[in-house]
């Protein structure tokens, strides 16, 4: 079947250039300097297709937001041949039915390492014993997890989880300071932090197997921290993979390439200088009203806001698009812009391939 080109797509769509994404993947491990230091976060993939250029890359740990992301990677996994190991971290806190579906899904993955998070010792005997454990680490952001500082309890969370102990996750997801030099410093004094605790822990006899931190606009200051270096630590920057505007503006020293932008047409042109598009929130998600999406053919005009169908741009009346012209947007923020699409157009360097569901998308159905 004849892939379809951007003429024959109805509009908003989502396009992923696996070109793109595949340099992306190479830049990450170049940067990190080692396949085996990365652990990136598949939220943002989605894609049967680029978590497979994950495996290529000789990426073999991976964090996941959902069940059904982990179920799609081991799927990936599977259908590539994998029979070495691999670990995925459910960085996310598990109850109840969930749990159920992480054991039935360590059962058809037996070569695969499955753990999850907890922030208290009492939920520990809730976790499968085919399941790991990773104590969250509060290092600030205030979203989840215990106390950085919270020795005891970090220490009883290991004690819990004895061999499954898995080690500690510290996400800093709040770093992302305007000023380089100011988020390293602060980025640092956070690792200091946990560093100290990973060492109360090997005084108690414990030696956590991996320190995970740093997500894309930290990872380059957890790469210059020294103490970090000496021990089993991974980031785990996903961005990276499509990039987008926000990753643009928060790592500005990165060479960045668009692997992913949402196609769409020209629909109204309400005055001279605005045009309006027919991508609203519905089909990509904004990083916040200032930073909603660019046009690659007009980088020049401003996205003024967003409807659910429909965004409004503002240009120069004299390079203003006609109705129905195609535009590709790059998004603000690309990890949420990929789940609202069911189904992308995938390309290699500008050549369409063809279509693929976006199967890591939402969440598994309920009750399985």
């Amino acid at each position: 079947m004849t892939p379809p080109t951007f003429e024959a797509l109805s509009t908003p769509a989502l396009v992923i250039d696996l070109g793109s994404a595949r340099r992306n993947i190479a830049a990450a491990v170049k940067s990190i300097g080692s396949p085996d230091r990365w652990r990136p976060h598949v939220k943002t993939a989605k894609v049967a297709p680029v978590m497979a250029l994950y495996l290529d890359a000789g990426v073999r740990q991976f964090k996941c937001a959902t069940l059904l992301e982990a179920s799609v990677l081991a799927d990936c996994r599977s259908a590539a041949n994998g029979t070495g190991p691999a670990d995925i971290l459910i960085a996310h806190h598990l109850f109840g039915p969930a749990l159920v579906q992480l054991e039935a899904l360590a059962k058809k993955h037996p070569t695969v390492r499955f753990s999850t998070l907890v922030e208290s010792a009492s939920q520990v005997p809730s976790v499968p014993d085919s399941v790991g454990v990773f104590a969250d680490i509060d290092l600030g952001m205030h979203r989840t997890g215990l106390d950085v500082d919270d020795v005891a309890e970090t220490l009883a969370i290991a004690r819990a989880a004895g061999p499954r102990f898995g080690g500690l996750h510290a996400y800093d997801g709040h770093r992302h300071e305007h000023d380089l030099g100011e988020r390293e410093r602060l980025a640092h004094a956070g690792y200091d932090r946990v560093l100290r605790s990973h060492g109360e822990l090997q005084s108690a006899g414990i030696e956590p197997v991996e320190i995970i931190t740093s997500g894309t606009p930290a990872y380059p200051a957890a790469l210059t921290h020294s103490g970090l270096g000496e021990i089993h630590h991974r980031v785990s920057p996903g961005t990276v993979v499509y990039h987008d505007l926000r990753t643009r503006e928060q790592l500005p020293d990165h060479a960045i390439e668009f692997a992913v932008t949402v196609l769409t047409r020209v629909a109204s042109l309400p005055s001279t200088d605005l045009f309006t598009v027919d991508a609203g929130s519905k089909a990509i998600e904004a990083a916040s009203p200032s930073l909603i999406a660019s046009a690659i053919e007009l980088p020049e005009a401003k996205a003024l806001r967003q409807s659910e169908e429909h965004t409004v741009f503002r240009c120069d009346p004299a390079i203003r698009p006609s109705r129905g012209d195609l535009l590709r947007l790059v998004p603000g923020h690309v990890c949420p812009t990929v789940n609202l699409a069911s189904t992308c157009l995938l390309m290699e360097d500008g050549q369409p391939l063809g279509l693929a569901p976006v199967a890591a998308r939402g969440h598994a159905p309920l009750g399985t």
